[in-house]
């Protein structure tokens, strides 16, 4: 049983028990790739001397093992909080009060507009009473034959490939994701030049992120906010652009009298109290925010649970024991979903080492405070899903990898200590939508091959909109050799 360490901060204390393991201890746990943890000083010394290579990077220890972690330097208070009570009060009870931040919203305006992944008060209200009708198209069971025949494509596409063919797995994960939103979104597959595109574009348009550049985040000004790049703009444009040339063929084919039944329809025919429509504009920014979330996050997820599932031969053995025991010779089906308990052990635990979104970023727009410390106005307020699922106070053995610790009969995440897909009203919609087509894809893909990376040592995250593999992840593709 350990302690929260929150009485320097005058915040409530926290009795918490870890979740369990059944490892005795650490050593024998793989750490998978991460910055290591540095203390403040030997952080500082990186940063002032430009030898930081990323954001995570620039995480001190204390970021890890602190409730509250104040940043000093700066143009503005910048406040790192870990605290489980601190974060369900800033994502819930007084969210109207920590408003997205500045920053993120001028990283992702170009793209999504005034949609609902970044709109405030009164407009996300509206917006998000008239997309109701469109969140129940969602249903798991009516979206998963449009995900089953983007799986079941990119399958062929890959027993197409002679023998020991290497490929960019980043690339067909972002594709065959992108697949899977353009069907679910407008009943329709995305082809290869478009997909190329628009993992381009995505990954283009996040290395021009400045949220997630650290001399950005301290000079920044929330008076004064950052003006996008010109390259960032660009960037969006072609994405929104995609969207667009979408959208316009739909309403052409329904001023012709054709009928269909998917979420961009929903989203058309949705309307608010006073039966007025989405404008043409307002449509694309919320097709954008469901083609960003479905399709960026979800290949994020997939690549590092690739990845770590081919470091860890009994993991993966495990899970294939699991697929060949419970599927045998047939096809992934939907009643699957909910059987496979190994899989979503392997799945939760990849969400918690890499979760899709490293970073949640609010601005504080009341003067508030965070136990005894006082938190002024304009304050930058940092939610990091990535530290708080590796915060020593929360977690056994932090930052190693061990699917066991979400065995059915160990303790539950502390809410506010387990966030891959947010937390409060504002939590991601689409979390189980994520989570079955993750699914998946992961028990069709390594059923049937390996993916044996070209250079597992060179494995390094780095943060943009969704947590990535710098430079990529370049795998052999082998069919599976048969069970013995």
């Amino acid at each position: 049983m350990r302690h929260s360490r929150s009485a320097a901060y005058g915040l409530p204390a926290l009795t918490l028990l870890p979740m369990r393991s059944h490892h005795a201890v650490s050593a024998g746990l793989w750490r998978p790739p991460a910055p290591p943890i540095r203390s403040n000083l030997a952080i500082g010394w990186r940063i002032l001397f430009g030898r930081a290579p990323g954001l995570l990077h620039t995480l001190p220890r204390d970021c890890y093992t602190r409730d509250i972690v104040s940043v000093p330097i700066g143009r503005r208070p910048v406040f790192i909080v870990n605290h489980p009570e601190t974060i369900r009060r800033i994502c819930a009870d007084d969210r109207e009060f920590y408003p997205k931040s500045d920053l993120m919203i001028s990283t992702l305006m170009p793209l999504l507009g005034e949609g609902v992944l970044i709109s405030e008060g009164e407009r996300w209200e509206h917006d998000r009473k008239m997309l109701e009708p469109a969140f129940m198209q969602m249903r798991l069971e009516a979206l998963f034959p449009k995900m089953r025949e983007a799986v079941d494509d990119w399958m062929r596409r890959l027993r197409a490939l002679p023998a020991g063919t290497r490929v960019e797995l980043e690339s067909e994960l972002s594709r065959v994701t992108a697949d899977v939103m353009f069907r679910v979104l407008f009943s329709q597959p995305i082809d290869g030049e478009q997909a190329s595109k628009v993992f381009q574009a995505f990954d283009n348009f996040q290395r021009r992120s400045p949220q997630f550049d650290l001399r950005v985040v301290l000079d920044s000004d929330p008076v004064r906010p950052t003006s996008p790049s010109h390259e960032l703009l660009n960037e969006a444009t072609q994405i929104r652009g995609l969207i667009e040339s979408l959208l316009d063929e739909r309403l052409l084919r329904l001023d012709r009298g054709e009928h269909f039944i998917d979420f961009a329809q929903a989203v058309i025919d949705a309307r608010d109290t006073n039966d007025q429509p989405f404008r043409r504009a307002q449509l694309i920014d919320q097709l954008a925010v469901f083609f960003l979330a479905g399709h960026e996050t979800t290949a994020s997820a997939l690549a590092w649970t690739f990845f770590l599932l081919s470091q860890q031969p009994h993991w993966l053995q495990g899970m294939r024991d699991e697929l060949d025991h419970t599927l045998g010779d047939q096809a992934f089906a939907f009643a699957d979903f909910r059987r496979l308990s190994v899989t979503r052990k392997i799945l939760r635990e990849s969400l918690r080492l890499y979760p899709p979104v490293a970073f949640l970023t609010r601005r504080a727009s009341r003067e508030d405070r965070f136990g005894k410390l006082k938190v002024p106005t304009g304050s930058f307020i940092v939610i990091s899903p990535w530290l708080v699922q590796r915060h020593h106070a929360y977690w056994a053995h932090a930052d190693r990898f061990d699917p066991s610790r979400f065995d059915e009969d160990a303790s539950a995440p502390v809410t506010g200590t387990y966030l891959p897909f947010g937390l409060g009203p504002r939590a991601c919609t689409g979390a189980m939508v994520a989570q079955l087509e993750a699914t998946l894809l992961l028990c069709e893909a390594w059923r049937q091959f390996d993916f044996v990376p070209v250079a597992p040592e060179a494995v390094q995250p780095v943060t943009r909109v969704s947590v990535r593999i710098e430079g990529g992840l370049p795998v052999i593709i082998r069919a599976r050799s048969p069970p013995t």
